[in-house]
């Protein structure tokens, strides 16, 4: 027999399920070298348990810890320490298992399991990954069952069925802690950067970026109007602006906050206003998504000089805000310093894009003359495509504009802003998203990764005002009136990070419901969980009239004390004695026979009361040997099989068939 402080095969198999779960949510996030860490460590541990291996030596143990820290100094250069904190505690939690031999070391791995499931949370927070975590705990707490099990409890579904039923009974007072309980700021910060790999646009922006962003089908954000939606052409949301050119990459400088009052008397009120409620996901940069131009928008966020919404800390996480916009042209009278800075371009390069916005400038006098001229341009022998060929040295506007003649809406934005301000116009280039797919279901618009978009704006000295100009128009005019779904369908590269979506498996009929349901339900699961704070605070204001310290206290408390005395309750408080199952089955099979005044003596042992029903009753003596003989393995041996239970069931059952009541 082994000693009661070994792990039993039962608490084995719980233990390597367990260590299954809870690492498997950390695939995308930890370095994958990790998880070979896990094959070899749980393979040795399964090996030392069927006892072909011995333990690791701690000279083994010892290096695969030097290498693990070895490993983890390396992805500090490149991964964030959050990232690798996390990884630290996976690669201890798994090296544990080189050494787990007693109880306690079981218990250290638990509970560091409980642990890693906590920090998931600072990755994931969908739907699935919460119902995940909670399975999870369910498996983890069974496993902590089985650990303090003997070896002769060999039934491997009675631990999980007992953790299923202790969560049932806390999920009442998790409820009211969860609803009552007012939300508090955390005692200390902690970094978030999680280093997880953000897709969208980046603070600087070449021809070929955007393009790439086609790539893939994830969401950028999502956007819920109160009132009527804009058209399909002027959803145009705006990201950045880049307003420097180097001869291949725009970037952006800092800019100065405007102030919102002297933004607002300068917009044409003729146009209409939307608003909305945006859900963002993280992108580990500063600024927000807004629709094209941002009237009214929360006080953490600062509106700067070229209209660029801006948080004030990178977003780590996903968060919510209310806008208000309007598409308009936007009077600003440019300073010195500001009309230079958007109209720098490199001293030498591009030369024949430079004669050629010259001429333009000579031939047709006036900013809206040059901006048909330049547009006409491009709608001659211009093609929209993903992959246009590769731009190579400090001249790629003059590759662009009179050898390849194929690019995405970057390089059109890029090579437009070049042309007008090379003949003297400000102009610069604007990087956001333009559409988005409607969700019949709740009415949000989910902005997705390919629906990245580069326009331009230029600056008219005659009205003052900066307006938009998107060559992208005239080039492929049913980028703005279809969805890039559509129009990009037959590209190569377009979504091939999601194969699902590019191959139509999640545009079917009935799959494509199934998939708006779901985004439908991770909305509003996201608007709920951002909101709740608000939620609960108003739910708290009606309930108690004055929040106070003393009022929270009282509510948390009884209700609180109500579904612990219930618990209590079905705990300790019963009809009656529970009886045992053989002594319930004895009971009909003596309820059957009372009628013939055959039933069990006072006194008389079951073993004695099977031997007189065998003598009255010949054709059944060798069903009620065999009772005998399972009532006595089953009361008087160590191994309680449920198997004999069930046999001794079914024997009483034939035998009640089989004897006439009369």
């Amino acid at each position: 027999m082994k000693p009661l402080f070994q792990l039993t095969r039962s608490s084995m198999i719980w233990l390597l399920v367990s260590i299954l779960m809870v690492t498997a949510p950390y695939a995308t996030v930890v370095p994958g070298w990790l998880f070979l860490l896990a094959v070899l460590t749980v393979g040795w541990r399964l090996m030392v348990h069927s006892g072909r291996w011995n333990f690791p030596h701690w000279s083994i143990r010892l290096v695969l810890l030097l290498l693990v820290l070895v490993g983890l100094l390396f992805e500090l250069r490149s991964g964030s320490a959050m990232v690798i904190t996390v990884s630290l505690l996976v690669a201890a939690f798994l090296l544990k298992l080189t050494e787990m031999y007693r109880r306690r070391d079981a218990l250290v791995v638990l509970y560091v399991a409980l642990l890693l499931i906590v920090c998931s949370f600072l990755f994931f927070q969908s739907i699935p990954m919460a119902f995940y975590c909670l399975l999870s705990l369910v498996v983890v707490t069974a496993c902590l069952n089985t650990v303090y099990r003997s070896q002769q409890n060999s039934d491997i579904w009675r631990p999980l069925k007992r953790s299923a039923v202790l969560y049932m009974q806390a999920l009442p007072m998790m409820l009211v802690l969860f609803v009552i309980f007012p939300r508090m700021g955390p005692l200390w910060q902690v970094d978030l950067n999680t280093g997880q790999s953000f897709t969208g646009l980046s603070d600087s922006l070449s021809p070929g970026d955007v393009s790439r962003l086609t790539r893939s089908a994830d969401i950028a954000f999502r956007a819920r109007f109160d009132g009527d939606l804009p058209p399909e052409n002027q959803r145009y949301w705006r990201g950045l602006t880049y307003d420097r050119f180097d001869g291949r990459r725009w970037s952006r400088t800092e800019l100065q906050q405007e102030s919102q009052t002297s933004l607002l008397t300068q917009f044409n009120s003729a146009y209409q206003d939307y608003r909305y409620q945006i859900v963002m996901e993280a992108t580990g940069q500063q600024w927000r998504y807004g629709l094209d131009v941002p009237l009214s928008f929360p006080a953490t966020m600062s509106r700067l000089s070229d209209l660029t919404l801006q948080g004030g800390e990178p977003l780590m996480q996903r968060t919510q805000y209310s806008l208000v916009s309007r598409s308009a042209p936007v009077r600003e009278p440019l300073a010195d310093g500001h009309y230079l800075r958007y109209l720098q371009l490199p001293e030498n390069g591009n030369e024949r894009a430079r004669q050629l916005a010259l001429r333009w400038a000579s031939e047709q006098p006036g900013v809206q003359a040059f901006t048909a001229q330049m547009l006409t341009f491009f709608a001659r022998d211009f093609r929209y495509t993903l992959e246009p060929p590769l731009l190579s040295g400090r001249d790629s506007v003059d590759q662009f504009l009179f050898q390849t003649r194929q690019g995405f809406c970057g390089h059109f934005a890029s090579a437009g802003a070049f042309l007008l301000r090379a003949a003297g116009i400000p102009a610069r280039v604007v990087g956001g998203y333009l559409g988005g797919e409607m969700n019949p279901l709740d009415g949000a618009l989910s902005v997705r990764q390919y629906e990245a978009h580069a326009w331009l704006e230029y600056w008219d000295s005659e009205d003052l005002s900066w307006h938009r100009l998107d060559p992208t128009s005239v080039v492929a005019p049913l980028r703005l009136e279809q969805s890039a779904a559509q129009l990009f369908s037959s590209e190569p590269s377009f979504l091939a990070d999601s194969m699902l979506m590019r191959t139509g498996f999640l545009s079917g009929s009935l799959l494509k419901q199934l998939r708006l349901r779901y985004e439908a339900l991770n909305y509003g699961w996201h608007r709920w969980v951002l909101n709740f704070h608000e939620h609960q605070t108003g739910f708290l204001r009606q309930l108690l009239g004055e929040i106070s310290v003393i009022r929270i206290l009282l509510l948390i408390l009884v209700p609180g004390g109500l579904v612990l005395l219930a618990v209590a309750g079905s705990l300790f408080i019963r009809r009656g004695p529970r009886k045992d199952p053989l002594f319930l089955a004895l009971q009909r099979l003596d309820k059957h026979l009372k009628q013939r005044g055959m039933q069990r003596l006072c006194g008389e042992t079951p073993g004695q009361f099977f031997s007189r029903l065998g003598q009255v009753f010949p054709s059944l003596s060798d069903e009620f040997t065999a009772l005998s003989r399972c009532y006595e393995q089953i009361s008087y041996a160590e191994n309680s099989d449920p198997q004999l239970q069930q046999q001794f069931r079914q024997l009483i059952n034939r035998c009640c068939t089989q004897i006439p009541q009369s």
